[in-house]
């Protein structure tokens, strides 16, 4: 199989096998001939086949370059298209990790409990990050975490995650249908809640772990009914409190004429467990999402007792409202190519600069001026919490009127007559103003006015062409026996008839 199909930075890499294939791509084991470094290099093909395929590889991306954690896999490199416009394929260059945590549970039957807590210890500090970060990962399972054989763990495939901001309550249109059902949180089985927490996360830890101390799925339901129907065989059916807050009343209804079940406890489950890791599966565990600890709280557990604190832990940078944007519209097949193109320049500092020097135009573009007025907010908000000043957007002007500057009396009325003959017969605002014991009023056409007796009172601009005013006044000269008033008065008279 050719894996590289004219990408000029493949001679780079040497291809050695084929260690993954899923519905998104093929991972082949390559090694960089310049530094001499094993690396995973994943093909996505043909992304831009369905628009939606192509957002959730972006969010992945843009995900895994702004989470940089030890528990995290790594992005060391994106292969840059030979066509912005054109390419359907994208190579992806991830650090190497020699197994899965699914492969790890399947072939090793002795586990230690050495090695169960610390298999969970960098689950939960990756989870710290992430939900420190304010994203929620929604598809955590054994094979969506890599392994060495030093028992590193890294959790990968960030495809369903989301970035959780706090301007849109996004978390409460996201879909139920997440993650493996054997891992998903009851809540998300039955569409429980109006909106999710990183609880749901917490919940799918609690599965794994289960099943590195059992060597077995703890939940593995056929379909939603089923799954729901083990998960209260453990846990007992649920509290009426619980049950009152469902907002899906197919699943409350279930639950509500479910025969009433009592928990397992769950020494008896995991008999030849550690006693303390039994006790933290059950608060991971728990139906309702508000009794799970978080992350950071699981953490203290006295079951990490001995384990070292982590004082340089990383914390995650806070991200721009702006690069999770394209989640809120629905993007044609040539917008997420562009998003995917620009966020491979990321790995091609040069280019980049090249591009946003060149203005970086995409076929992105944001579809109303409200939502040009939000990201110029956005843009200055960010800048103000970072002490800076900063610059607005670029403004874009769209032929306001401009301040009109009276001039001196006695300017020559021959431009009076010029102007009348240019300026249109209708007018459509007519507004009167008090100044030295005048009554003027102004007709104002597209917008502005210019005096019919006199356009040299103001100084007209490009805004203010084919612009016509009367001024009406109580006393003044005649022109060709026809006073200023009547000339008013007739125009309002035509006006009234049309």
């Amino acid at each position: 199989m050719e894996f590289f199909t004219e990408y000029g930075e493949a001679s780079q890499y040497q291809i050695e096998e084929i260690i993954g294939q899923g519905s998104f791509g093929v991972v082949a084991a390559a090694v960089d001939t310049q530094t001499g470094e094993r690396v995973a290099i994943k093909k996505i093909h043909d992304m831009f086949e369905h628009a939606p395929d192509g957002t959730r590889i972006l969010r992945e991306i843009k995900l895994l370059r702004l989470l940089r954690h030890p528990n995290i896999v790594g992005v060391k490199h994106i292969l840059l298209p030979p066509a912005r416009r054109e390419f359907r394929d994208i190579y992806v260059v991830f650090e190497l990790m020699e197994s899965d945590l699914q492969k790890v549970i399947q072939v090793n039957e002795n586990l230690t409990a050495g090695h169960h807590r610390y298999f969970l210890y960098q689950l939960l500090h990756a989870l710290k990050y992430i939900h420190a970060a304010n994203v929620f990962h929604r598809d955590l399972k054994p094979s969506n975490i890599l392994a060495n054989s030093n028992c590193k763990l890294k959790i990968c495939d960030f495809g369903l995650a989301r970035a959780l901001r706090d301007d849109a309550p996004l978390a409460i249109f996201w879909t139920d249908y997440v993650a493996t059902r054997w891992y998903r949180a009851p809540e998300l089985c039955g569409s429980f809640f109006s909106k999710y927490t990183p609880a749901i996360d917490i919940w799918s830890i609690g599965c794994i772990f289960a099943e590195v101390l059992t060597g077995k799925p703890l939940f593995p339901g056929m379909n939603v009914t089923h799954q729901l129907d083990l998960i209260t065989n453990v846990l007992g059916t649920p509290s009426y409190e619980t049950l009152s807050q469902i907002r899906n009343e197919k699943a409350r209804r279930y639950l509500t004429g479910m025969k009433r079940k009592h928990p397992i406890p769950f020494p008896s489950i995991f008999c030849n467990a550690d006693p303390q890791a039994v006790r933290l599966l059950e608060r991971l565990l728990a139906f309702d999402p508000k009794d799970r600890p978080t992350a950071e709280e699981a953490l203290a557990d006295p079951y990490f007792e001995g384990f070292p604190n982590l004082e340089h832990e990383p914390s995650p940078h806070p991200f721009s409202k702006l690069e999770f944007e394209f989640e809120r519209w629905k993007l044609t097949k040539d917008g997420v190519r562009d998003l995917i193109y620009r966020e491979i320049l990321e790995y091609h500092p040069q280019m980049l600069q090249d591009y946003i020097r060149a203005g970086g135009q995409t076929s992105f573009v944001y579809p109303s001026g409200v939502d040009g007025m939000r990201l110029q907010f956005v843009h200055l908000e960010e800048n103000h919490l970072r002490g800076e000043r900063g610059t607005p957007l670029r403004r874009r002007h769209a032929s306001l009127p401009r301040e009109r500057v009276c001039a001196p009396m006695g300017i020559d009325n021959q431009d009076c007559n010029n102007e009348r003959r240019t300026a249109s017969s209708a007018a459509q605002i007519t507004i009167r103003s008090q100044q030295e014991g005048l009554t003027h009023a102004y007709v104002y056409q597209n917008g502005t006015g210019i005096p019919d007796f006199c356009s040299g009172y103001y100084l007209q601009n490009g805004s203010t062409s084919a612009s016509s005013c009367v001024i009406e006044e109580n006393e003044g000269p005649k022109e060709n026996g026809v006073s200023a008033e009547k000339v008013a008065y007739e125009l309002s008279e035509r006006l009234a008839r049309i």
